[in-house]
């Protein structure tokens, strides 16, 4: 491969088309649609396309979008402390006090783990999933526990409707 010294008045424009090779998809059809002679220098050129293409950029999180997370009729906590934690993750410098008021605010009103941690709230995070983790354990084995009920209740059941056949 060859190097070669770009001369001075030129560097302007290898920069402006050397850009294009940076580009996929729609961006590139933007740039190649641009009409000739209408970009003057290369810092044009970046105004003019971070002017057109802004509204793809990502938005950063903030610690308050954590109050649109809303644990829906029916969900169960291990599902609304898993989405939760996602989310929580992807905010830079998470302030923690709105992290627990805003976990807090999206558990269903009339659950008793809301009443909870309202009359007993929590300084940390943690103590909020631990709360919260000790309470799906105790969910899970209660479902659990009912689940080995209705199968023991209904081996029981066969066994005496058997008995009756003979």
């Amino acid at each position: 491969m060859f190097t070669a010294a770009i001369p001075r008045d030129l560097c302007e424009a290898c920069m402006c088309k050397g850009f294009g090779s940076s580009l996929i998809g729609p961006t590139m059809q933007w740039y190649t649609n641009l009409t000739n002679n209408s970009i003057s220098s290369f810092a044009q050129l970046t105004d003019i396309f971070v002017e057109h293409f802004a509204s793809n950029r990502k938005l950063e999180k903030h610690s308050d979008d954590l109050y649109r997370i809303k644990q829906k009729k029916g969900e169960r906590l291990r599902d609304y402390v898993g989405r939760f934690n996602r989310e929580k993750v992807t905010i830079p410098s998470c302030n923690i006090d709105i992290a627990i008021t805003a976990f807090r605010k999206g558990l269903l009103s009339d659950s008793n783990f809301y009443k909870e941690l309202t009359k007993y709230p929590c300084r940390t995070m943690e103590d909020v999933l631990a709360k919260a983790w000790a309470l799906i354990k105790w969910e899970e084995d209660e479902v659990n526990r009912s689940y080995a009920r209705t199968e023991v209740n209904g081996r029981n059941s066969r066994k005496d409707d058997r008995a009756e056949l003979y």
